[in-house]
């Protein structure tokens, strides 16, 4: 896709991009916006931002389009929203929406009178492609079905963006929120943070592992893992800095294959630039957070680290983090964007000292730092498809 495409425009704005098989959105949050960005990957889409009365008001004199996918929260009749809607659009063009409620007897209504997909809110990824891209486009995206344990890759796009503490303190909300056993991998072998941020020191069992995959099994865990708590362990190094590694392709998939065994999610934290033997950690991620700074080398770097993870597993994996968002000095939203193409599909405000106090102290800032927890409660929706319970149930009712 085009930068343009990607690009959530405002109601007034209209798309240079005119033909029949265009599948328009309209959003009012940039997560929706994100999910269906890279859940329906591939096809010719335009993002807007607004509601279904937006839509219609589209649809007044542009009708070249094959899929309509457009937001009817917050509407006290939204019946009557989908009366005016169908009086200007054309019988063959397929209608979805997304919204608030969550009654099944409201989503039978809407399957009725024709509609060809509900999805209730948060929507995400993972729930785009294996609900609605089958719906609109009677494929289905790559996606990761096996039962290994879920990986997310944690990148910064610049030294001192983040990357380390928001890795930690990731890992601990999914545990959290999910309790389920997270590992939290860091493969900077050599000036690592995560171990110091934790007050914990690892031993030599990730390097051995990495370099020689045939001496890790089993017992690797129990002799490289460190216990942050009941639900979360740290697997990390520390070698001198003027030690000669030989960290290998195999020996990666091997320690990644044994985590994911383990463990129901290992957060990772990526050294940046890839060597090559990092790709396959890249290439198991089905999320790849490329986090940065309103700064300058933020946004270089963003940009070329995103075309690398597109280069090694595809473009509907990587999201775009912005940490220390509207911190005083920082680059403006709108330049950020233009840069960017898109809008960040995820944000984390600047919170203040505490987190760097949380590091001086060797504890998580979740539990130090107020608004921290709430400020990563939509990434780990994303990334846990959490809000998608009621639907998988909706599914088992209607035999879908």
């Amino acid at each position: 896709m085009s930068a343009n495409m990607a690009v959530m425009e405002t109601p007034e704005e209209t798309t240079s991009l005119v033909a029949r098989n265009r599948i328009v959105c309209f959003v009012n949050d940039e997560l929706s916006a994100a999910a269906l960005r890279k859940g329906l990957d591939g096809c010719n889409l335009v993002i807007r931002r607004g509601t279904i009365r937006h839509a219609t008001r589209m649809l007044e004199t542009d009708t070249d389009l094959y899929a309509l996918v457009t937001d009817i929260s917050g509407m006290d009749d939204p019946f009557t929203e989908l009366e005016r809607l169908a009086s200007v659009c054309p019988p063959d063009v397929k209608v979805c929406l997304i919204g608030d409620n969550r009654e099944i007897t409201f989503y039978r209504e809407l399957m009725e009178i024709g509609l060809t997909e509900y999805l209730p809110t948060p929507i995400t990824r993972d729930i785009v492609l294996d609900q609605l891209r089958p719906k609109l486009l009677g494929d289905v995206a790559p996606a990761h079905n096996d039962r290994g344990g879920h990986v997310v890759s944690i990148c910064g796009a610049q030294g001192g963006a983040g990357a380390t503490s928001i890795a930690i303190n990731l890992a601990m909300q999914l545990a959290e929120t999910t309790k389920a056993k997270v590992a939290l991998l860091d493969l900077h072998l050599q000036g690592g943070e995560t171990a110091v941020m934790l007050g914990v020191r690892p031993g030599p069992g990730l390097r051995i592992a990495l370099e020689n995959p045939m001496r890790a099994d089993t017992l690797f865990l129990e002799r490289a893992a460190i216990e942050v708590n009941d639900r979360v362990v740290l697997i990390s190094g520390d070698e001198e800095l003027d030690a000669k590694l030989d960290i290998t392709e195999a020996g990666v998939r091997h320690v990644l294959g044994l985590l994911r065994q383990r463990f129901n999610y290992v957060v990772v934290d990526v050294p940046v630039p890839f060597p090559a033997s990092i790709y396959p950690v890249i290439q198991m991620s089905r999320h790849v957070l490329v986090l940065l700074e309103a700064e300058v080398t933020g946004l270089r770097n963003a940009h070329a680290l995103r075309n690398a993870v597109t280069n090694i597993a595809g473009k509907d994996r990587v999201f775009t983090l912005l940490n220390r968002a509207d911190r005083a000095g920082g680059l403006p939203r709108a330049t950020i964007v233009k840069a960017l193409g898109a809008e960040p599909d995820m944000i984390i405000p600047d919170l203040g000292k505490g987190m760097t106090q949380a590091v001086n102290l060797g504890i998580p800032a979740l539990k130090h730092v107020s608004g921290l927890r709430r400020h990563l409660a939509p990434i780990v929706r994303e990334i846990t498809g959490v809000g998608a319970k009621k639907k998988a149930a909706w599914k088992r009712w209607l035999g879908l």
